[in-house]
């Protein structure tokens, strides 16, 4: 049997105004994702305990079969191994996003969405200025870059903000507190006129853009100790995904990466290249498991944007699920899962810990009376689980 996992990144969602009272999934037209749901099976399940916050981090690993409450050390430290930072016993690592602060409110998390060569730009001055032997920043995809600090136990327990959860907040509700606050604050402050006076802004302010105003730390943790998923499930795997955070969680768990032109964890990405590289890779023999995480969803929900986000979801259906679909026909041996990591709702525009829906589609799953995949499908049905990691195994019939 071959598996293929569709993460459509914050999919679920609330009923919204904009779409005739109806949530994304459910306006938008996605008649393969609503396919699989007559045909398979759909249900609900919960995918962050109540000890963690709904993140990707913490959900994607639930979805994936491992129990945050046991390997989850931090949201920086799944991020680290995609941009090559081997961390070590003894160091922290943080996120280190640029935001954008006007008129003392957090307007953006993800710097009018800067590109990846732009803060490269930003991140060199910033490393440049404050780094040291003890402190380095490592730049990522478009806003998403790592900071490392040596021997920092107190900044371990530091009170951070992720900066997507505090839209149109005011800064300095949310700066750092509690234990180690006093010098990441510093380093916040430090941040400020080194990114004023830089050309990557000055040039985005003259073209109407907004600019990178601050760095902002949060998510810190330490090197999590993970089995990789071969030792946990007997399979072997391969992931496509645009963002650190999915890529370097496969890395963990000892998926291949597979590289997509084009794919950016944004909007704009490569759908069609995500869907035909999701196909090549189930016609190889050393991988049992696919699995396609889509970020475009998650970032039209940050937006509040109920139209894009189901344009995105038809985007998905269109050009990733209906390959795949046409590809589990031709072989016979496919089984298919589809699963938002969480909720993003366009009325908060931040995740939420609420159940989310998904479907099983393949041989030997039986199909029950969903017509459609939505939120309505999810809560409608009898299957409902109460831990994400429990999805993982029912899906590969490891639980069955």
């Amino acid at each position: 049997m071959k598996y293929v996992l569709i993460l459509p990144d914050g999919a679920a969602d609330h009923p919204c105004p904009e779409l005739g009272g109806k949530t994304p999934l459910a306006a938008a037209e996605i008649p393969h994702f609503d396919r699989l749901a007559r045909e398979g099976r759909v249900g609900s399940v919960l995918t962050a305990p109540a000890s963690k916050p709904p993140g990707s981090d913490v959900c994607t690993m639930s979805l994936l079969g491992f129990d945050p409450e046991r390997y989850h050390t931090g949201r920086a430290p799944l991020e680290a191994p995609s941009l090559g930072v081997q961390l070590k016993p003894g160091q922290t690592v943080f996120r280190c996003n640029l935001i954008n602060v006007t008129d003392g409110k957090i307007m953006d998390n993800s710097a009018g969405h800067i590109t990846t060569e732009e803060a490269h730009a930003l991140m060199a001055a910033i490393a440049a200025e404050l780094g040291s032997e003890t402190l380095r920043f490592y730049p990522g995809t478009q806003y998403r870059s790592l900071m490392v600090v040596e021997g920092t136990e107190s900044l371990l327990q530091a009170e951070c903000t992720p900066p997507h959860d505090v839209p149109g907040q005011p800064l300095a509700d949310h700066l750092p507190r509690g234990p180690g606050a006093d010098e990441l604050r510093r380093l916040i402050d430090a941040a400020v006129p080194l990114l004023a006076d830089h050309p990557v802004n000055r040039a985005r302010i003259a073209a109407g853009k907004r600019p990178a105003t601050h760095i902002w730390l949060w998510g810190q943790g330490t090197l999590p100790e993970l089995p990789t998923f071969a030792e946990t499930f007997g399979l072997r795997g391969a992931m496509i995904a645009a963002v650190d955070l999915l890529r370097s969680l496969g890395i963990y768990l000892g998926f291949d990466l597979l590289p997509v032109e084009g794919m950016t964890g944004y909007l704009d990405t490569n759908y069609a290249g995500k869907g035909a590289a999701a196909v090549a890779a189930l016609d190889k023999q050393n991988y049992d498991l696919v699995v396609v995480h889509i970020e475009a969803p998650d970032e039209a929900g940050h937006q509040r944007d109920p139209k894009a986000k189901a344009r995105a979801l038809e985007e998905i259906d269109a050009h990733i699920a209906a390959p795949l679909l046409a590809a589990a026909e031709r072989r016979g041996d496919v089984r298919i899962c589809v699963v938002p990591d969480h909720p993003t709702p366009c009325d908060a525009g931040v995740h939420t810990r609420e159940r989310v829906p998904f479907v099983l589609w393949g041989p030997g799953i039986e199909p029950d009376k969903a017509s459609a995949f939505d939120e309505q499908a999810g809560r409608d049905s009898a299957l409902v689980l109460d831990a994400g990691p429990e999805l993982m195994p029912l899906f590969l019939g490891q639980g069955e």
